[in-house]
């Protein structure tokens, strides 16, 4: 009597076209037990089982169901790649819409470092006008001789030290001949 040949699950499942995953579920599922099984755990088994399992997925049920899977897994490809579309769209939108922001951003910024440049001009400009009127004034009330420092005024000074020594009368009357020097020139 001549040996029946076995299948080893890997022939059997490259013949129907099909993962080992799935022969497994469909071996439970139908009952199918293996002829042999070797120490190692290798399976194989016989050219019946062979034949059900290939006839099942290469023209019945198992062909459906596997076409039914294949075109869902399809779809499903389809359905993420459209998806991706989408989100790169609104990617390309968002990063337009941060340009746009960004340039309108950068715009004010320009225009608020020329209105610290204007305003820094403008003290300057402040800032002399002040010294050059400390100086008219130092030279209407006598004191041309003391030098005049940007910022400060030793009128203050003066003023303190004048009011110690004169009385009051005396004061008043030397604030009225300034007065009338700026006036009557």
């Amino acid at each position: 009597m001549t040996e029946e040949k076995l299948y080893t699950i890997s022939e059997i499942i490259k013949d129907a076209g099909i993962a080992r995953s799935t022969f497994d579920k469909f071996a439970e599922t139908n009952n199918l037990r293996p002829v042999k099984i070797e120490k190692r755990g290798k399976k194989f088994y016989s050219l019946k089982d062979k034949e059900f399992v290939v006839k099942h997925y290469i023209s019945g049920k198992g062909k459906e169901e596997k076409e039914k899977f294949t075109n869902h897994k399809a779809e499903k490809h389809d359905e993420i790649v459209e998806l991706l579309r989408e989100q790169v769209q609104q990617l390309k939108q968002a990063n337009e819409q941060l340009v746009h922001d960004n340039d309108i951003l950068t715009d004010q910024l320009k225009a608020k470092d020329e209105q610290i440049s204007a305003a820094h001009q403008l003290a300057d400009q402040a800032q002399k006008l002040h010294l050059g009127l400390e100086r008219q004034v130092k030279v209407l009330t006598g004191d041309a001789d003391k030098p005049v420092v940007d910022g400060e005024t030793s009128e203050s000074e003066n003023s303190d030290q004048k009011s110690a020594e004169e009385p009051a009368d005396a004061k008043k009357a030397t604030h009225q001949s300034w007065w009338r020097n700026i006036f009557h020139g």
